[in-house]
């Protein structure tokens, strides 16, 4: 496959899209990946489609960035923010419970010192990482659509 082959595939899939739209269906597919919403992702990604008139395709390709590969590395770069923004230190497990005291209600309630400071560190973490993601994909995706459709 040549340049020129590529080139025209590329252009076919970008259809008619200005690049505003283009790049504002991506960023926010990724802003939505990579916010504390877990299991929302998909219903949001398609009401901000619908409200905003975006990309619908594009949107929820932009919200499969964070999958179960890239979850556990990115859940602890959001935590590790998170820490930084709050100051709020994140208990370390020693040991994992045995199986028994997971089915037990009164061991979660005992877990409420050591998650709320996690659930709070997670939320701010990956509440910044989500403007900051979306914002750059969206000047990423928006600078390199432009520079695509112009007249060579």
């Amino acid at each position: 496959m040549n340049w020129r082959t590529l080139e025209g595939r590329l252009t076919q899939a970008l259809g008619h899209q200005s690049p505003h739209v283009l790049a504002a269906s991506w960023a926010c597919g990724v802003a939505i990946s990579l916010s504390p919403f877990l299991g929302l992702h998909t219903v949001l990604a398609f009401v901000l489609a619908l409200a905003f008139r975006l990309n619908k395709v594009d949107v929820l390709l932009g919200t499969l960035l964070v999958n179960p590969w890239t979850l556990a590395p990115y859940s602890l770069v959001a935590i590790s923010l998170g820490k930084r923004i709050t100051g709020k230190p994140v208990p370390l497990a020693v040991h994992l419970p045995p199986m028994a005291d997971l089915l037990d209600t009164s061991f979660w309630q005992a877990q409420g010192t050591a998650l709320v400071p996690l659930f709070l560190n997670w939320t701010a973490g990956a509440s910044l990482c989500s403007l900051v993601g979306g914002a750059a994909v969206y000047l990423t995706v928006r600078w390199l659509a432009a520079r695509h459709q112009r007249p060579s």
